[in-house]
């Protein structure tokens, strides 16, 4: 994917400028483009995500699927969860 899309919703990324470089997020909503609402389960939660351009952003494979019930059941939980086992890998 080039850098100048838009990231899906329930992608895994990385972070690649700023404070929190290195980081891993999941892709909880998107804005006017570039940019993107992303959210690590713990500082950055559901309630408050933090805004990131798509160009400081590294895609880490493909979406993640949350279920038959679609993206209602992302929650702070299945975040950390996600993230979790993409750090095991």
């Amino acid at each position: 994917m080039e850098r100048t899309q838009m990231i899906p919703v329930c992608t895994v990324v990385e972070s690649l400028a700023g404070r929190d470089k290195g980081h891993l997020y999941v892709v909880v909503g998107s804005l006017a483009y570039p940019y993107v609402w992303i959210a690590d389960g713990r500082k950055y939660n559901l309630d408050k995500p933090k805004k990131k351009n798509c160009r400081h952003l590294r895609i880490l494979g493909t979406s993640v699927s949350t279920g038959s019930a679609g993206p209602a059941r992302i929650s702070n939980e299945w975040i950390r969860s996600v993230l979790n086992r993409a750090v095991k890998n």
